[in-house]
């Protein structure tokens, strides 16, 4: 699909990023890593929030070497994420250190180039949104050399060009500042919950009696006995098969899942009744969530059930344990909590009635919680779709 041009104001051009900038990418090869060396940054480490170099993996002085023979990073460059999700422009301010690998290269062919200008449109929603037009693969969108270096960037005269990126930085930083403090007070929500919760616990435990957690409830570990337990025969039937991932992306309610098990995948697991309460133990330890439907899991969730406890109190008390279980967790490779340790917390009982009562209290605040976050949702939405504005207007020599 061809790129889509606009009318320019007086004075401003078309020009095709190629012969603006030099425009590389990294090395497609995968070359062996290496326990120490050098760091080797690809797409996945080109972050809206800047480059990470802390989660890379390391290559050997030698692949190091041959991959900057070709492409280079300089201070005063742009990278660019080329595969996966397209965009994240950065601008390199400190000295770099590393290669590169599936992403785009972005270099001054004149020294006098001002690369912001040339980041803030790789930013831009049009921008972006006609570079996945033309962009390939299924699964996995990837925009390649050919696109990038045709692709047509709107060139002002060089003091426009100084004008527009002085203005957006006034006005972006300010934008993305506000949007910073909405995402606090998205985590100052949750935290302010968690606290309620753990004080609505907490004020009864002089009154009610605590009891271990397997004397009010059956607790025990999922089951998935075949090996390997990806084997593409157990899976593709009508029983939903609950994962760790499943379980944290849940909001209470498990809903949505992304296996199933045949037959054959039934006999090997167990199908847990709808209600039963899912508890992570590996992984992603302590999320919680409940069955919304008759599922099997593997032994990394843990069920729960019980007949002395209304299961939204059970449920709601579960969730206030993550820190708890996290830090009794093993330093292994993978950390996990053994089902001894999750069996033996204890647990306040009231009554039928004040457990009742309990979840009422709970419900409200959850119901208060969750209209205080999705208002600050549509804040931080309200935010970003400006920015997109001002970034469109920009370019279009509107701003």
């Amino acid at each position: 699909m061809e790129q889509v041009l606009y009318k320019l104001p007086d004075g401003w051009e078309w020009m095709q990023l190629g012969e603006a900038l030099d425009v590389r990418d990294g090395t497609h090869d995968s070359p062996k890593y290496v326990e120490s060396g050098f760091p080797l940054v690809t797409s996945k480490n080109i972050t809206g929030k800047g480059l990470d170099v802390q989660n890379v993996k390391y290559i050997s002085k030698e692949d190091f070497d041959a991959i900057n023979k070709r492409s280079k990073v300089d201070v005063g460059d742009i990278l660019f994420a080329m595969i996966g999700t397209i965009g994240f422009p950065t601008v390199i301010t400190d000295e770099p250190n590393y290669a590169i690998k599936n992403v785009a290269l972005f270099k001054k062919r004149q020294d006098d180039q001002n690369m912001d200008f040339f980041k803030y449109f790789l930013e831009s929603p049009y921008a972006i949104e006609s570079m996945l037009a033309q962009a390939k693969g299924a699964a996995q969108k990837f925009v390649g050399l050919k696109v990038l270096r045709s692709f047509n960037v709107p060139l002002p005269p060089k003091v426009e060009q100084k004008r527009i990126v002085e203005k957006l930085d006034a006005l972006l930083t300010r934008i993305d500042t506000a949007i910073e403090h909405l995402q606090q007070s998205v985590t100052l929500a949750d935290a302010l919950y968690a606290s309620e919760l753990a004080s609505v616990f907490s004020s009864g435990q002089d009154k009610w009696p605590l009891r271990e957690l397997n004397e009010v409830a059956e607790v025990a570990r999922g089951k998935s006995k075949h090996r390997p337990r990806n084997d593409k025969s157990l899976f593709g039937g009508e029983y939903p098969f609950i994962q760790t991932g499943d379980v944290r992306g849940a909001q209470k309610y498990i809903t949505n899942f992304s296996a199933t098990y045949n037959e054959k995948g039934l006999q090997q697991s167990k199908l847990w009744p709808k209600d039963t309460i899912c508890l992570t133990i590996a992984a992603n330890i302590g999320d919680v969530a409940i069955l919304g439907m008759d599922a099997c899991f593997p032994d990394s969730v843990v069920g729960i059930s019980s007949s002395e406890l209304e299961t939204d109190y059970l449920y709601y008390f579960l969730t206030t344990l993550q820190q708890q279980l996290d830090s009794k967790a093993n330093a292994a490779a993978q950390k996990n909590i053994n089902l001894k340790i999750l069996s033996e917390i204890k647990i306040p009982v009231p009554s039928l009635d004040e457990q009742k009562s309990i979840v009422r209290q709970i419900n409200e605040i959850d119901r208060l919680a969750v209209k205080a976050k999705a208002e600050i949702s549509e804040k931080i939405t309200t935010m970003q779709q400006l920015k997109a504005s001002i970034l469109d207007s920009a370019f279009k020599g509107e701003l």
